[in-house]
């Protein structure tokens, strides 16, 4: 860089300018501005270090002193330095002129440079050279020279460093050889060809054309090579009066202008002519980018672009159409050939589509099948386009996407057809468990009676200690059968809550009748905090949800006690179960609700895992909070956040009678039962209980037994799915018609449908849900009686 510097230095210092003493021309300003530029910051002390020592050298050679050599020397360092420290902070590293941008900014960061080293060199001109010339014109010469070397040189040295990062290819390469040694011989007919006015105009016509090529057919290195030789070529025949450029008999004033003013045209105009060329052409190559691009994302999509000319009656698609649709992208389609292919039963559904397009709503969307003209079937398309109108009103053109939606029809199709086969399946379920809900609650109950008429027998001893643990194992039964189900009516949606307001010693009192036993038999103590609260909620499902967390209390706990009771807060009541047993561990806390889900100690003790499942169900249903904290070891706590009812009068406390009390029994009970095993047990049952019932199997003998033999019960105990045209509902709306007035009755069903059990309490008749204990009927019986 120093011995080009210091060559270029003695060239322009063979020709000065008068009376200052400035070089007309400074192309080693290029030299080290574009070096700088070029190779970037890491080669910014070599490159000080260069031009101070080749300044320094080439003043001293020629007729400079020491002190205007050491001011032209920084003048000169600190010149490249601030020329390519712009250039990198305002468009980065590494610097290209392949933009127009670039291009002013390349020159108005010449400008800026070369201004700052003019007044550095123009103050050592006035220190230590005898010039009689205004400061202002030695500033003015040496800003002209340095400028115009700068963007005649400094290009050159760009261009190259943009080459060696992008090689050229061997046919560029070979082209832009050719364009270039066409170049050097219009160079040389500049220095050759005498002075005439013809060879002027001779070299400006070739000239022009000529960089207009290079621009517009190569990279920004050519043209900058090039005009680096047309620069030398003029400022060498102004300086050595040779050559169009070099007229001995123009005044050197004029001469110097006239080279100056060519350097800057042509520098100027072949780099902004080759930065709008590259442009052009980086555009063209992203959007041939672009293009590719989006084609592949259409061809991975199974998308598809169409424009439909509307006038020309063409339409065409993209290039993958031949992959999706077997279709000639080349080959446009008039518009009935393509509306042949689309399915018959689609044609019209697409035509109303594109026919309601106008220009206030020009968009549609539309799915049809098309029938593949090369015979692989139809394929299912979505359509989203744009209509284009004239001012008339006229469609024109149509264009947009089309995408093979084949494979997602298909999916949906296979999805539907599963889906209709789980929903015919689990409705299949339904059926079958409801109408296998009476059936399989008949054996359990007809079981009940038959311990309960064992109990009478067996009082005491190993005989009574049999018929408790058969007691046992139909408590789990039971168990077993209400969950599943349960969770089959929670699960098909059949479960809809009928809330009314009730106190909760209602269902207290009902809870606690069953469980005093059970609670008894495994020794553990039994607190039953009675509350009249007045409470809004499904009575029936609330039941459910308690009976479920007593039994898993009870199931859990070995010694200690079990408590049933609430708390107010607010507008609702907590009812908490409360128990001393094993407790939960923080890790299964998450789990306990779900489905079949049971700890190691669950496991151990039995039973489906459903429990807490319905009861989490049940509080989603009927929107009550459910929560559970417990301690491991010392037991666990459930609760259940009810709403309070609107009425806040406590209901009275009803008084609980003991079942041994005979007397107070019904004496003549009609039965009206279809199982023959359910009718059986039920009769001994109440024998051994010292009742006097009459049995039948069907309604209509029960209305002949009452309209014939005059027979008058004092309570009706049917079963509600019987034999015959009527069931039990019906029977007992039968017999209070037939007898004159509303006899108790209490309905047996295995049914636990929300609005089977509501129709039948409608008609002021007690409910007992299949397997009940004997207990239970007992109770009814009482506050019935």
């Amino acid at each position: 860089m120093a011995i080009a510097y210091f060559l270029a230095a003695r060239l322009s210092l063979a020709l000065l300018a008068k009376p200052d003493g400035v070089a007309v021309f400074w192309p080693a300003a290029g030299v080290a501005s574009g070096i700088l530029i070029g190779v970037g910051s890491a080669a910014r002390w070599p490159v000080v270090v260069g031009v101070m020592g080749a300044t320094l050298t080439a003043n001293l050679l020629g007729d400079r002193n020491l002190g205007l050599s050491i001011f032209s020397a920084v003048a000169n360092a600190g010149e490249a330095v601030v020329v390519a420290g712009l250039i990198e902070r305002i468009y980065g590293s590494p610097f290209e002129l392949n933009q127009l941008r670039r291009v002013i900014g390349f020159f108005a960061v010449t400008i800026a440079g070369t201004s700052i080293s003019g007044v550095v060199g123009t103050l050592g001109f006035v220190l230590f050279h005898s010039s009689t010339a205004p400061i202002l014109t030695i500033w003015l010469h040496w800003l002209t020279s340095d400028a115009l070397g700068t963007i005649s040189v400094a290009p050159l040295a760009i261009g190259l460093g943009s080459l060696m990062r992008d090689f050229p290819t061997r046919r560029e390469r070979g082209e832009g050889a050719l364009a270039l040694t066409v170049a050097a011989i219009l160079c040389a007919g500049m220095v050759f060809l005498p002075n005439q006015p013809w060879t002027f105009e001779l070299a400006i016509a070739a000239l022009s054309p000529l960089l207009v090529w290079i621009a517009a057919r190569f990279r920004p290195a050519f043209t900058a090579a090039a005009t680096f030789m047309f620069a030398i070529t003029i400022v060498w025949t102004t300086t050595f009066t040779v050559g169009i450029f070099g007229d001995p008999s123009l005044p050197i004033e004029e001469r110097i202008l006239s080279a100056q003013a060519a350097i800057l045209a042509t520098s100027f105009g072949a780099l902004v002519l080759a930065a709008l060329f590259s442009e052009r052409r980086l555009h063209e190559s992203t959007i041939l980018e672009r293009e590719h691009r989006l084609e592949e994302a259409l061809r991975a999509g199974g998308v598809m672009a169409f424009d439909w000319n509307v006038a020309a009656d063409q339409v065409r698609h993209s290039q993958n159409a031949e992959q999706i649709l077997g279709l000639k992208s080349s080959q446009p389609l008039d518009s009935a050939a393509w509306l042949g292919q689309i399915h018959p039963d689609d044609r019209a559904q697409v035509m109303e589509c594109v026919n309601r397009a106008h220009p206030d709503k020009p968009s549609h969307a539309v799915t049809f099948r098309y029938l593949r003209p090369d015979g692989a079937g139809e394929a299912w398309l979505e359509q989203i386009a744009v209509t284009q109108f004239n001012s008339a009103g006229k469609p024109t053109r149509i264009h947009g996407l089309t995408t093979d939606i084949t494979a997602r029809k298909r999916f949906e199709q296979g999805i539907s057809r599963a889906r209709k086969s789980a929903e015919l399946a689990d409705r299949a379920k339904s059926s079958f468990l409801a109408a296998a809900s009476h059936d399989l609650r008949q054996p359990l109950q007809t079981l009940r009676f038959l311990q309960g008429s064992l109990e009478q027998h067996h009082p005491h001893g190993e005989g009574r200690k049999l018929v408790a643990d058969m007691g046992h194992s139909l408590d789990t039964m039971s168990s077993m059968l209400s969950s599943l189900l349960d969770v089959n009516q929670l699960e098909s949606g059949n479960l809809v809550p009928s809330k009314s307001e009730f106190a909760l010693n209602e269902i207290f009192d009902s809870v606690a009748t069953d469980f005093d036993r059970p609670v008894g038999e495994k020794g553990l103590r039994w607190r039953l905090a009675r509350s009249g609260v007045m409470v809004h909620s499904d009575k029936r499902m609330l039941e459910e949800m308690l009976r479920n967390l007593l039994s898993n209390a009870i199931r859990y706990t070995y010694g200690g006690k079990v408590l049933l009771g609430c708390r107010r807060g607010g507008d609702n009541v907590r009812i908490e179960v409360w128990d001393s047993g094993v407790g939960i561990t923080q890790d299964q806390l998450p789990y306990i609700f779900e489905e079949y889900y049971q700890g190691a100690e669950g496991i151990r003790r039995g039973g489906f895992g459903l429990g807490l499942a319905i009861v989490k169900r049940l509080g989603n249903l009927l929107d009550h909070r459910v929560d559970v904290h417990s301690t491991p070891g010392k037991g666990t706590c459930f609760s259940i956040e009810v709403p309070r009812a609107q009425i806040r009068v406590n209901a009275p406390d009803r008084l609980r009678s003991s079942v041994n009390d005979v007397d107070l029994l019904a004496r003549n009970v009609l039965v009206i039962e279809d199982e023959t095993s359910v009718r059986t047990a039920v009769i001994r049952f109440l024998k051994l209980k010292g009742i006097g019932a009459v049995v039948v199997a069907t309604g209509d003998e029960a209305l002949a037994l009452v309209n014939h033999r005059h027979f008058r019960p004092d309570l009706v105990l049917s079963d509600y799915n019987l034999r015959g045209t009527i069931d039990g509902v019906q029977s007992i709306k039968a017999l209070r018609t037939a007898l004159g007035w509303n006899v108790p009755a209490i309905v047996m069903t295995g049914d636990i449908r929300s609005e089977t059990v509501e129709a039948i309490a409608a008609h002021h008749i007690s409910v007992l849900i299949k397997p009940f204990l004997v207990d239970e009927l007992l109770q009814q019986m009482k506050q019935l009686h």
